[in-house]
């Protein structure tokens, strides 16, 4: 076996490591936008006290850009059947509708919210987590944001019971046909 990092084994493993697959929200001004959604697959919990999540984004992003200037975002998670949804952010989002109070009412044809921090959630989300960023690493191809989570909200289902036992499941990476890494 090649110890190339670059080589098709190395990729194919990285991509059958098992990641959920969300919808981050961000902002570049929490009064007045504008505001982004984006498709990340790239996010773990990595400490209980406080609660912190990394999430890895490519760098040069839009959300890369409104994470830098405003630390606050949304992370959405979403239920298996709600995966034609994340394809709607993949790319930047231009297609925003505003509500009369001039804050964003749908993104991409989504209906959305704007959440206490300023970021955008989607309004059918399964869960969300508001993020403070707390921390940063930056590599090569994405910056890893350490957002700590100051606030959460979710859909009664995700709270019931063990994981085995929820009558919903979370989306993952494995229930698309896409793959990411490597």
């Amino acid at each position: 076996m090649k110890n190339d990092a670059g080589d098709a084994t190395t990729r194919r493993i990285l991509w059958s490591l098992p990641t959920g697959l969300y919808v981050l929200g961000s902002t570049a001004d929490v009064e007045s936008g504008p505001w982004n959604l984006m498709t990340i697959n790239l996010v773990t919990q990595v400490a209980t006290q406080p609660r912190v999540v990394a999430m890895a984004v490519e760098v040069g992003s839009r959300t890369q850009g409104f994470l830098d200037a405003t630390g606050c975002a949304t992370l959405n998670v979403l239920e298996r059947e709600q995966r034609a949804l994340v394809r709607k952010f993949v790319k930047p989002v231009d297609d925003v509708e505003h509500g009369r109070d001039g804050t964003p009412s749908s993104m991409a044809g989504v209906p959305v919210a704007l959440a206490s921090n300023g970021a955008p959630e989607l309004r059918d989300a399964l869960a969300v987590l508001e993020l403070e960023v707390v921390a940063r690493q930056d590599f090569e191809s994405h910056v890893t944001y350490f957002g700590q989570v100051t606030s959460a909200h979710a859909r009664a289902e995700l709270l019931e019971g063990t994981a085995s036992a929820r009558s919903v499941d979370v989306l993952g990476m494995g229930d698309t046909k896409m793959n990411y890494g490597g």
